[in-house]
């Protein structure tokens, strides 16, 4: 027969537990994980939905925004101010000319199009994957500023999706002339080098007012690849490929009416102050061009 003892009936003394089994550590182990996983998964939520809102928010207020410039390592750093800074040049300070040479270069629909060139578009997407040819430049001047000032350069599907979306927006919140204006004191025409008021001083000792259509299409022309394309400046003499393109340029602005046949021609055989003019005209051998150099635009990313 069985028999019992004081012990058995003994309550369990209070904050003395039993010893934890190996399941029951690995549980506790395992609760604590997935509580500081969840916790690292919604702060980078918060903070990718943070910097994403705080673009759309300053989209919102483009209208009224201008943006200083700090370059760190070899990237432009923009930071949205509302009050105008000295650097910065208005619209109406810069040439028309210049305006024009832009425009014929890098997006001769911008006054019709939402934000985005469909037929461009289409025309890219066609020949890189129809005709397999490396994929060619299909951004607008509003898709470049958005790219510039809010998003990275990684080409994903993500951001540009993002581009488009945050380009229809600042054409709904700024008007075409705030677009080009921001565009113009924002993006890089050398290796540290940004705006156009710093690009024509640098280049023509002039104020962005005074650029004629010549000088205009040469800081155009720089635009796909500024770093790349200033070595005929550096070196004092035009490569065969800044030649072809700035006169491409020119006729450009004078198929649009921008310019008048005898401007045309003027500019066209016009040189430029820094221009070392040789005896006989010889490429000088710097290696620029190359299949993809034959398209203004082709080195500007998508």
């Amino acid at each position: 027969m069985e028999t019992t003892t004081d012990k058995d009936f003994m309550p369990e003394t209070p904050g003395v537990s039993k010893s934890r089994t190996f399941a029951d550590k690995f549980s506790g182990f395992k609760t604590r994980f997935m509580i500081g996983f969840w916790l690292i998964v919604t702060g980078l939520i918060f903070f990718y939905l943070f910097n994403f809102l705080s673009s759309l928010y300053a989209i919102t207020r483009a209208s009224e925004s201008f943006y200083t410039i700090s370059v760190v390592g070899n990237h432009a750093v923009y930071t949205r101010v509302s009050e105008r800074p000295e650097s910065w040049i208005s619209l109406d300070k810069i040439s028309k000319r210049l305006q024009q040479a832009v425009i014929s270069s890098e997006d001769g629909k911008f006054y019709e199009h939402p934000g985005y060139d469909l037929e461009q578009l289409q025309d890219a997407i066609r020949d890189s994957f129809v005709y397999k040819k490396k994929m060619r430049g299909a951004s607008t001047i509003t898709q470049q500023l958005i790219k510039n000032l809010y998003l990275s350069r990684e080409k994903t599907f993500g951001r540009k999706s993002k581009e488009m979306l945050m380009s229809l927006m600042i054409e709904r919140y700024a008007s075409k002339q705030k677009i080009l204006e921001m565009y113009l004191n924002v993006i890089e025409y050398g290796k540290g080098l940004y705006g156009i008021g710093a690009a024509s001083k640098y280049y023509f000792g002039k104020t962005p007012a005074q650029l004629n259509a010549r000088e205009s299409a040469f800081l155009a022309m720089l635009l796909p690849s500024p770093v790349k394309y200033a070595k005929s400046f550096k070196n004092k003499t035009l490569t065969s490929f800044a030649s072809r393109t700035i006169n491409s340029i020119l006729l450009k602005m004078r198929q649009a009416g921008y310019i008048g046949e005898n401007e045309y021609l003027a500019q066209l055989d016009g040189h430029f102050s820094w221009e070392i003019i040789p005896e006989e005209v010889k490429d000088p051998g710097i290696v620029e061009e190359s299949e993809e150099d034959l398209s203004i635009g082709a080195d500007s990313e998508n």
